[in-house]
């Protein structure tokens, strides 16, 4: 016989479970239909959104390009100068060599020289602004091709408009090489207007004459300007439109032929505003914006446009692209539709899902409810020894629960130390996956790209410089001491600021000829040897780095406040293979530093301890001191 307690036990087992499912099952369904309405509405707004974005992502890109197709061609056109007049001057050298070997055994000086200029005579270039003229050293004009009457005239000290003694400055130069650029401003053939002008001369040696020529940096630029249109006016896209308008209201580019050339101000006066407003962009950098387009350029049955317009400031150019977004409707409802087929198919698989659950549940309810009915009387004594049994589980599943948390940190310490390695990975991946979803933008692929490969390839052509050190024929370039100091303190700045070592600097603006990679190695070799140095100390870890000109020579110095270099030893501190450092020291870094700075930039380097003041307190250490001759 039952007791009420019992019967009452024997109810809830049978039928609270079902009651359980039941009510889950409703609960569950009414919270992830709740949260499912709100998802789906979020979705159809970030499918609006992000089709809106994708395209503003694509004009952004393709201006970005334009922009970035013109700014490298416009800081190439004067090296596409000297290359294109240096040819022309080798031409005109060859033709002066080859009269002399044919005829130097048979004719006077005066006669070859004669000959040469009648070959020289008509010939132009550069679209007949090209010509050639020959001078003795003396600055005595011998052939000019565009003013044949100052033939026989010195020129020695003629001036352009900003003082500089042309003839005299291209003879200076040819003294030191037997050829050299140089650059002044001359009358424009035809014009009355004087502009820039990049010029090349050769020396003959056997008359001790030269040959030069030179190309008007505007004419050429204008000449680049037209090849960059007709390029990018070759460029097609698909329901979109590159323009580009000068900062004054003309025409440039755009998909109407008919407007090229029109003054959008005087052709479109109605909508000024909104002109002068993308002007106002342009000029500030680069920016969106979007109005409801009734200008000349809107030749479809849309109107409300989106438009980014980035400012070639160098040539006033407003780069623009853009694209209507009422003509994006039917892509963008068609989105819509599949979405909402999709989430018409989730819905009936909840459904199905649930139901088949609740039923399975309430059968598998059913079987066991009957099963602990009938066995309810014979287990009551089972039960006590299950529970107990259980109590012994749970304190095994206790001690594998903390057996979990231990593995957990293990694993959490393990992520953590690959942490750092995984850096690259993750900047690497996440590039490529903007690059799958077309949305990598150049600024970020570069920002990304730079910060992951600049050390590397720097240290690369480290290794290729001094791997080439010894060899000939090396190009030598002008370069900015103060922009290798800044190379070299990016490089090394990682391993100063975790020793707490602050750099000092005064350095003026100085250009050197040579190789910048052999001296951004001396300072390497140099630095570090302060860094060491100054880990010793406890406090005030300071670099000094002074660059002044001194007359016709800059003097570099580099000082530590580490206490100095031992008398015993500064001697010999350059001697190949002499170090302090042990068997991690291989004594070849001051040893090459000395050969660079005295083999490949003519210069001097010394070592000394000095005593200095900083901040009214009295320091103690070594100082390297480099001069290098920038008379040239």
């Amino acid at each position: 016989m039952l007791s009420k307690k019992e019967k009452y036990i024997l109810n809830i087992i049978k039928y609270f479970p079902i009651i359980i499912i039941l009510i889950t099952a409703l609960t569950t369904s009414y919270l992830f239909l709740n949260e499912h309405e709100k998802h789906y509405q979020k979705e159809l707004q970030q499918v609006k959104d992000k089709f809106i974005q994708s395209q503003e992502l694509k004009i952004k890109n393709e201006v970005d390009k334009i922009y970035e197709y013109i700014d490298f061609h416009k800081k190439n056109n004067e090296s596409l100068i000297k290359i294109y007049v240096k040819e022309q001057v080798n031409e005109a050298y060859n033709i002066l060599n080859g009269l002399y070997n044919k005829y130097k055994t048979t004719k006077t000086k005066n006669e070859i020289i004669e000959m040469y200029k009648a070959s020289l005579r008509k010939m132009r270039f550069f679209n007949n602004r090209g010509y050639f003229y020959v001078y003795d050293m003396k600055g005595n004009n011998i052939f000019h091709g565009l003013m044949p009457f100052i033939e026989g005239h010195s020129m020695l000290y003629h001036r352009d408009i900003t003082g500089k003694e042309i003839i005299k400055s291209m003879i200076n130069g040819l003294k030191k090489k037997t050829e050299i650029y140089d650059e002044w401003y001359w009358h424009e053939p035809n014009s009355k207007e004087i502009k820039r002008k990049i010029g090349y001369h050769k020396l003959f040696k056997p008359y001790n004459i030269f040959v030069g020529s030179g190309e008007y940096v505007e004419d050429f630029e204008n000449e680049l300007k037209q090849r960059i249109i007709k390029y990018i006016s070759s460029i097609k896209y698909i329901n979109r439109y590159i323009t580009i308008l000068d900062y004054k209201g003309n025409i440039i580019i755009t998909d109407n032929k008919e407007l090229i050339g029109k003054n959008i101000f005087k052709k479109d006066k109605k909508n000024k505003e909104i002109y002068e407003k993308v002007f106002f962009l342009a000029k500030a950098g680069e920016n969106y914006t979007d109005f409801d387009d009734s200008t000349i350029f809107n030749n479809t049955k849309f109107k409300h446009v989106k438009l980014f317009v980035k400012g070639y400031n160098d040539w006033h150019w407003a780069i623009i692209s853009a694209f209507y977004t009422d003509a994006l409707k039917n892509d963008i409802n068609s989105r819509i539709i599949l979405l909402k087929q999709d989430d018409h198919r989730v819905l009936i698989n909840f459904a199905l899902i649930v139901g088949i659950l609740c039923l399975i549940m309430i059968v598998l309810s059913f079987y066991i409810t009957k099963f602990l009915e009938k066995s309810f009387f014979s287990y009551q004594k089972k039960i006590l020894k299950e529970i107990k049994i259980n109590r012994e589980k749970d304190n095994m599943i206790a001690q594998q629960s903390k057996m979990a948390a231990m593995g957990e940190m293990i694993a959490n310490i393990a992520h953590q130390w690959r942490q750092p390695l995984s850096v690259i990975s993750t900047a690497v991946t996440g590039l490529k996956f903007e690059k799958e979803l077309g949305i990598l933008e150049d600024k970020n692929f570069i920002r990304g790209m730079d910060s992951i490969h600049e050390s590397v390839i720097h240290l690369s052509k480290t290794i290729d410089d001094f791997r080439n050190f010894f060899k000939p024929n090396k190009n030598k370039t002008i370069f900015n001491l103060k922009d290798v100091v800044d190379k070299t303190l990016k490089l090394l700045n990682s391993q100063f600021n975790i020793n707490e070592i602050y750099f000092v600097k005064n350095i003026e603006n100085i250009k050197l000829h040579g190789l910048e990679n052999e001296l951004i190695q001396v300072l390497i070799n140099i630095l570090n040897n302060s860094r060491d140095e100054l880990k010793k100390v406890a406090e005030d870890r300071f670099i000094f780095i002074d660059i002044k000109r001194v007359d016709d020579k800059a003097k570099f110095t580099i000082k530590d406040t580490a206490g100095g270099i031992s008398t015993n030893i500064i001697k010999n501190i350059f001697d190949p293979y002499f170090t302090t450092k042990g068997e991690e020291g291989t004594g070849i870094g001051l040893y090459m530093s000395k050969q660079i700075i005295e083999n490949s930039f003519k210069g001097t380097i010394e070592a000394k301890n000095s005593t200095f003041t900083y901040k009214n307190k009295e320091f103690r250490g070594a100082e390297f001191i480099m001069t290098f001759d920038i008379s040239n």
